[in-house]
Order: C-alpha cells, then structure tokens, then sequence
C-alpha cells in the first residue's frame, strides 16, 4: 500500500507542476501591467476595442414564464471554456434577446466569485443568453483576436494580480461594468496576436494531454488499492 500511496502523491506533483508551468507561460506571454510595450503595442481600455454588456437579472417571475430560454450563469463560466452540463432557463422578452443573444466570439467575464473568470463563446449552442452577474465583451473591429484578451484575463488576474489592491477584490468581490471598461489590457498587432493564442493553445493541448495521462493512472491505482484491500480481507497478503 505505501507504493500506493507514494505513486498518488507524485501523480499530484505532476498536476501541481503542470498548474505552475501554465502559470509560467501566461506571465511570458503578457507585459505586466503599466509596463513598456514592444514596438506597435499600446495600452487600451477594454471599452475602446471591446462593446461591454452586463446580462439580465434573474426573478421568480422570469423562472415561472411561459417562453423560458437557455442562459449562462457564472457557473458556467470556467477559466477559458464554458461547461455546458447544466444550463438554466428563464423568460427573456424579445428586446432582450436581440440584446444579450451570444455569438461566436463573444467573452464571457464574471461579475463576482471568481472575480474576472473569463471564457469565450464558440456558438456551441444556436441561442443562449446570460445573467447578470455575466459581462459579455463583443469585439469591436476585426483587428482584435477575443482569444488573446481572453488569456490575458487570466494573466492579469491569476498571474499579475491585476484585481487586487487599489482595483482590486474587496469583502464582496465585485466586477462592475465601469471597472471592467476601463481596466486596461496591451493590444499587439493582430498577427502578433495570433502568434500568442497559437502558442498558448499549443501548451494547453500538451497539458490536457498529460493531465489525461495522470487521471487514467489515478483510476488505475484505485484499481489496484481496491485489488490490495480485497486481497488482505481475504488474507490472501
């Protein structure tokens, strides 16, 4: 059983090291905050390239209507991806559907919790909406890759710590819609941008790669503590 246990604690330092190499590759993707840019870089406020639009409220009233439609919650919302395995519904009257209808794209940045979360859309169903507690930020122009703010959400909120102090998280963690316009983000050309997403996304592939390794071996070494266990219940060890 002690080899059990040591192969389960290195399977966890494989994990953790994988969660600092992510760590790692953000911080040298991204300037820092405030910092000088490489040349044809500049510093924008997010509302200068991105159209900013808080989500609807939830209400009993919404809940019990009679034409519910699909919606987001920050639930749903995860680091980088959207988990689609529980989706709410709630009425919307068709003003707000034309308004807060996702397409293709659109980044999706929490409002509270996970203050800053942030995930793109990838038009995985034909109509969802979101809450409140939802920011959708919808390119302005085609000369912005959302991908590339999406990971630099991250960096600045995982790596840099961008939401503490002055901007920062307080007792109640909160996003405003003002904060978020303003909160500044580095624009590289476009190419340069894709460069970034491509080599980012090549990480994460090698990442998701190994941690798929580590869970089919953690299921296997379940399998063989349970095989041990029998065994020495049947004092067969």
């Amino acid at each position: 059983m002690e080899c059990v246990r040591e192969a389960k604690r290195l399977r966890q330092q494989v994990l953790e090291d994988a969660e600092r190499l992510w760590q790692s590759v953000l911080a040298d993707a991204f300037p820092r905050p405030g910092s000088d840019l490489p040349y044809g870089w500049h510093w924008v406020r997010l509302e200068e390239i991105f159209e900013v639009q808080q989500g609807a409220s939830m209400s009993p009233k919404r809940r019990a209507g009679r034409n519910p439609k699909p919606f987001l919650r920050t639930k749903n919302v995860l680091w980088g991806t959207v988990d689609l395995s529980l989706i709410d519904e709630m009425d919307f009257t068709d003003k707000e559907i034309e308004k807060l209808r996702l397409q293709p794209g659109d980044l999706l940045v929490c409002e509270g919790g996970d203050v800053g979360r942030t995930a793109i859309w990838e038009g995985q169903l034909p109509l969802v909406l979101y809450q409140n507690h939802i920011h959708r930020l919808r390119a302005k122009d085609a000369e912005v890759e959302p991908r590339f703010f999406m990971y630099w959400m991250q960096a600045a909120y995982q790596v840099f710590l961008a939401y503490q102090g002055a901007e920062s998280r307080t007792a109640i963690p909160n996003l405003s819609g003002r904060r978020l316009k303003n909160f500044n983000a580095p624009l590289p050309p476009l190419s340069e941008q894709r460069r970034i997403v491509a080599h980012l996304e090549a990480v994460q592939e090698k990442i998701r790669a190994l941690k798929a390794a580590q869970e089919e071996t953690d299921e296997e070494l379940k399998r063989l503590e349970q095989a041990i266990l029998d065994r020495a219940f049947r004092g067969e060890l």
